[in-house]
């Protein structure tokens, strides 16, 4: 009986050691092996009102952002349209910030669809002034890369 109990004990022991190191090891993991993120210029050519504003990628490829409708309104839904062409993304998310002043936190992880092609929807909070200026940033993650690609637009408030 004696001799069952410890092994009983130690099989426990081990398993909540082996928990605790597997544990440590996925928490741990974006510190040992950091993802690598490129920030792209800001493309000030384009204006999301106006239509789908597109930036090329770092090695080939494209990235083209739509917001809906237009112009771009707060308190309203938008549908958030991103098409990737030339480089297989596995996740696309859109990062609302106002371009001077805190706007809080307001990011959306988009579907994925057709090949290239991810969609969702978004509402931008109101804000004090009749006017904002707002940076829409597209994150796409390729592999052990996230590409950070920044869009500015403007709302009014009627």
């Amino acid at each position: 009986m004696n001799y069952f109990s410890n092994k009983v004990l130690w099989s426990a022991i081990v398993l909540l050691a082996a928990a605790l190191a597997i544990t440590a090891a996925v928490k741990l993991a974006p510190l040992i092996n950091p993802q690598q993120e490129i920030s792209l210029l800001l493309n000030t050519a384009c204006d999301l009102n106006q239509g789908a504003c597109a930036s090329p990628l770092p090695g080939g490829g494209k990235v083209e952002l739509a917001v809906e409708p237009r112009p771009i309104p707060v308190l309203s839904p938008l549908a958030l349209r991103v098409k990737v062409t030339g480089v297989a993304a596995r996740s696309v998310e859109v990062d609302f910030a106002g371009a001077d002043m805190n706007m809080g936190f307001n990011r959306y992880r988009l579907i994925p669809g057709k090949v290239g092609l991810f969609t969702g929807q978004a509402t931008l909070p109101v804000c004090v002034r009749s006017r904002m200026a707002w940076q829409a940033t597209v994150l796409v993650e390729l592999g052990g890369k996230r590409i950070a690609v920044p869009f500015r637009f403007e709302t009014k408030r009627h």
